[in-house]
């Protein structure tokens, strides 16, 4: 029985030291980053039976419980995810709200309304050299106003993507990390200090993606919350960030070998699926198909509300969806068309830029860039990476495609109107700033910018005497030379090669027409000079001929050349029937002044509105400070949550120091007891050994 004491003394000696040892860790790792708080559990030993008595042979340390609530960290998990996103959100339009903020005399919306008030002032002194050189320098300080705001987008998407970039290598980086360490703790099951490890590398993964978890005994599975795997075991898989591209998932029994090519840079993600089968070679019998910017939960729709169809065809029968030329052609070569038909069923996905995939490890890849109300549910969702690319889509880009909407409806309009009327002095020669590249083509469908603008009218231009002035008259364009019975300009029939057949052959001994380098050249015959009576076909404006601005967006848009070489060049005048200008005539710069009260649409998916163009760009200011806002207001939200799940976490895994010590003096108060024990064994021990002396 002695003996039994001294073993159960010695025992609680024992258990009080590991009590002692794992309160030290933890008072030790009080600020250690996911540091969980150990406690020491213990379990009464068996007891034994001696001369008919049983008795207790003390306790023994069952286990050192590692404190973590796996429920707590799920809901935090999902909580951080979301403030994340949110954060990377706000954090990256607060920069970009500031591009839009008007402020006095500052701001493209006041930019354009100062603009559109010089074309008033025009109208109340249209002669006079000084009004139109302020004209000049309010159109150039709006240019640059928006190439500013277009340029300062386009850095921050470049930054943007950067960042996305480091974030993919880091989310690949910790997903690594945690397969190796559930490898570890399957060898090592009760390192705690391993848990905690993947713990701590879980948490940061969730701040970049949005991720669920699931334990399987000692090792845990990570996925994101739509379903993809990311950890499994000691398996990582992979995420990569990858340029513009197409993928093809063809419908069972399709035979087509072809491919979607498409053009251009757009801020939609294009779902593109075959209705009709047959050739994609842009016939009356060719497959058609329909347009999803959603993933496939809705479908561009007309003005009616049906669904569009689209006509397959190849390069020259290319259809444009938001800003996105797409078309078919063989596998090996984009322009030959393709030899095998389209089946219905097949669908392209059309990424115009940089997206998020995911990889699988048996090969092939998952697109998981995050879409707005997606038809799909395989996206990314949350985290710093999803609020990057969100901000990217739905603001950065979205606004530099309203910007360029904006920017091409202001060149239109005011290029229509302007190149109806005349300067103060006549032209000898000019040639048009918009070029095509067939001039064989039919204008309506060419490569003109504004090719979706022409209409069928007429043009008519104005002949003078270079010498005296003298107006030799009025003569409208006639096509009917290069169609007999045809007239008037039919932007579906007449090609710039048409346009300058039709010139030489109405104007003949006077005007010169000729195709140079896809632009329109028109040439005076010596002692002749002429002017543009009237456009009702938006020649001029799609040609850029007789017009203010060069251009069709924020990139493109400038004065145009001949304008900035001589303020004359400004129409305010218009010509009347018998070739006159009046010496300050305003007519024209009343219409165009007029553009300030003028309703339009833009042509962009961000904008269905039909307002100003002043109150277009306003919007677009007033959008951007309202994106700012929801994601702030999203982010506060979403980490005041994630905070107080945190800390309820920290409740249950983080170290208090009151209530280590306490466990100190308990765990100090239980060595001292049990170095007793052992000495009074010790004493009872020694009592027995003198009487057997």
């Amino acid at each position: 029985m002695i003996n039994a004491l001294l073993n159960t003394g010695t025992q609680a000696l024992m258990n009080a030291q590991v009590g002692i040892t794992v309160t030290g860790e933890n008072i030790a790792n009080i600020n250690t980053e996911g540091y969980a708080r150990r406690t020491v559990s213990y379990v009464t030993t068996r007891s034994v039976t001696t001369g008919g008595v049983t008795v207790g042979t003390g306790a023994a340390v069952d286990e050192i419980r590692r404190n973590y609530n796996s429920l707590l960290e799920s809901s935090y998990l999902s909580a951080n995810s979301s403030s994340a996103r949110w954060e990377a959100q706000a954090s990256t339009l607060y920069s970009v709200e500031t591009l839009f903020s008007e402020s006095g005399d500052y701001g493209v919306a006041t930019a354009l309304d100062t603009f559109i008030d010089s074309l008033t002032a025009l109208t109340e002194s249209a002669d006079e050299a000084a009004i139109r050189q302020e004209l000049l320098s309010y159109a150039q300080a709006l240019l640059d106003s928006m190439t500013t705001i277009q340029d300062a987008l386009a850095d921050a998407v470049t930054a943007l993507e950067a960042e996305v970039a480091a974030g993919v290598e880091q989310a690949n980086s910790l997903m690594a990390q945690i397969a190796a360490l559930n490898a570890s703790i399957v060898a090592s099951p009760n390192d705690l200090e391993l848990q905690d490890q993947r713990d701590v590398a879980i948490r940061e993964l969730s701040s970049l993606l949005d991720v669920c978890v699931l334990e399987d005994g000692v090792q845990k599975t990570v996925l994101t919350t739509s379903g993809q795997t990311l950890v499994q075991g000691s398996t990582a898989y992979s995420l990569s960030w990858e340029g513009p591209q197409v993928r093809t998932a063809l419908s069972k029994g399709s035979t087509f070998d072809g491919a979607l090519y498409f053009s251009g840079a757009s801020s939609e993600e294009l779902l593109v699926e075959i209705t009709a089968a047959g050739p994609a070679d842009g016939s009356a019998s060719a497959a058609t198909f329909r347009v999803s910017l959603d993933g496939g939960a809705t479908w561009l729709t007309d003005d009616s509300g049906a669904v569009l169809e689209f006509t397959a065809g190849g390069y020259e029968d290319r259809v444009t969806v938001a800003g996105v030329d797409i078309y078919f052609g063989q596998a090996s070569s984009a322009t030959s068309t393709a030899a095998t038909d389209l089946s219905a069923g097949d669908s392209f996905c059309v990424m115009p830029k940089s997206g998020l995939y995911w990889y699988r490890t048996t090969g092939g890849s998952v697109n998981i860039t995050p879409l707005e109300t997606s038809g799909s549910t395989n996206r990314l969702t949350g985290g710093s990476l999803a609020g990057l690319i969100s901000a990217r889509d739905d603001s950065l880009l979205a606004y530099a495609e309203e910007l360029n909407a904006i920017a091409k409806e202001l060149i239109w309009q005011v290029n229509y109107q302007h190149s109806q009327g005349a300067g103060l002095t006549h032209y000898s020669g000019t040639t048009g700033s918009a070029r095509v590249e067939d001039a064989s083509v039919p204008l309506g469908q060419s490569s003109l910018a504004y090719a979706d603008r022409l209409q069928a009218g007429s043009l008519a231009f104005a002949f003078y005497d270079a010498d005296t002035g003298e107006a030799l008259g009025v003569q409208a364009l006639d096509f009917s030379s290069v169609l007999p019975g045809t007239s008037l300009f039919d932007p579906a029939v007449h090609s710039l090669d048409d346009v300058a057949a039709a010139i030489n052959d109405t104007y003949a001994g006077q005007l010169q027409a000729s195709v140079q380098n896809g632009a329109l050249q028109l040439t005076a015959a010596d002692g002749v000079e002429f002017e543009f009576a009237g456009d009702s076909a938006g020649l001029c404006a799609a040609l850029g001929l007789n017009t203010l601005f060069a251009g069709s967006d924020v990139a493109s848009m400038a004065i145009e050349s001949r304008v900035l070489a001589d303020t004359n060049r400004i129409n305010a005048a218009v010509v009347d029937a018998t070739g006159g200008a009046s010496a300050g005539d305003n007519t024209n710069a009343l219409a165009l002044a007029a553009l300030a009260s003028a309703s339009v649409s833009l042509d962009s998916l961000h904008s269905t509105a039909s307002q100003t163009l002043s109150a277009h760009l306003h919007g677009l200011a007033g959008k951007a400070g309202a994106d700012t806002d929801t994601a702030a207001r999203n982010y506060t939200q979403a980490y005041t949550l994630a905070a107080s799940l945190d800390e309820r976490q920290q409740e249950v895994a983080g170290v208090s120091m009151d209530e280590e010590l306490a466990n100190l003096t308990r765990y100090q108060q239980a060595y001292e007891a049990a170095s007793m024990l052992i000495t009074t064994a010790n004493e009872l021990f020694d009592i027995v050994m003198s009487l057997k002396s």
